[in-house]
């Protein structure tokens, strides 16, 4: 006499639920894992965008302008723009369009094409970071000013950032603060 061996339908269903289950884990963790191969190259751009930025509004660059550590006289402030005039007597004016979403520059009224060049694509802005503004501006006791004679130093503060620059979207973001302290010439 021959035995069937098979199995029961309590074990197939019991298997097919183990199934069932380590592909939903296994699933969740394949796309945590793409998704954070999307994310960091993204994140990484956004960085480098962001502190490329930074050099070039506080350091400058030698063949065009120089930043706000090599300015002679701050001549205008704002929440999103600062007007001063460089140690070569150039007026450099940066500023971030927020209906643009685009930080830009212009030296003694032309405006500047290879300031942050690369940051054309639309997906890509920079926004206002903490306090509502790019720029705030402190006199020497360091209390808040809005006089432009009367800037010591000048805090920076913006988010790069491509679409929403949330993880959730797949997309970058970095926020970046500085300060730098400036000197009065007469």
């Amino acid at each position: 006499m021959k035995k069937n061996r098979s199995f029961t339908l309590i074990e197939l269903v019991i298997t097919m639920l183990i199934i069932g289950i380590l592909a939903g884990v296994g699933s969740s963790i394949i796309v945590s894992v793409v998704q954070d191969l999307m994310y960091a190259p993204k994140n990484l751009n956004m960085d480098m965008l962001a502190q490329d930025a930074m050099e070039k509004i506080i350091g400058g660059d030698s063949n065009l302008a120089h930043g706000l550590r090599f300015s002679k006289q701050i001549t205008a402030i704002a929440a999103n723009s600062i007007t001063f005039i460089d140690q070569d007597g150039k007026t450099v004016v940066v500023t971030l369009n927020t209906g643009t979403n685009k930080l830009t520059r212009t030296i003694n009224a032309v405006a500047d094409n290879t300031f942050l060049y690369y940051s054309a694509p639309a997906d890509i802005g920079f926004f206002v970071g903490r306090n509502a503004a790019v720029f705030l501006y402190y006199d020497s006791a360091g209390s808040v000013t809005a006089i432009a004679a009367n800037v010591r130093r000048v805090g920076v503060n913006f988010i790069a950032r491509t679409g929403t620059g949330n993880f959730s979207d797949w997309q970058g973001k970095a926020e970046i603060s500085s300060s730098i302290r400036t000197s009065k010439f007469q």
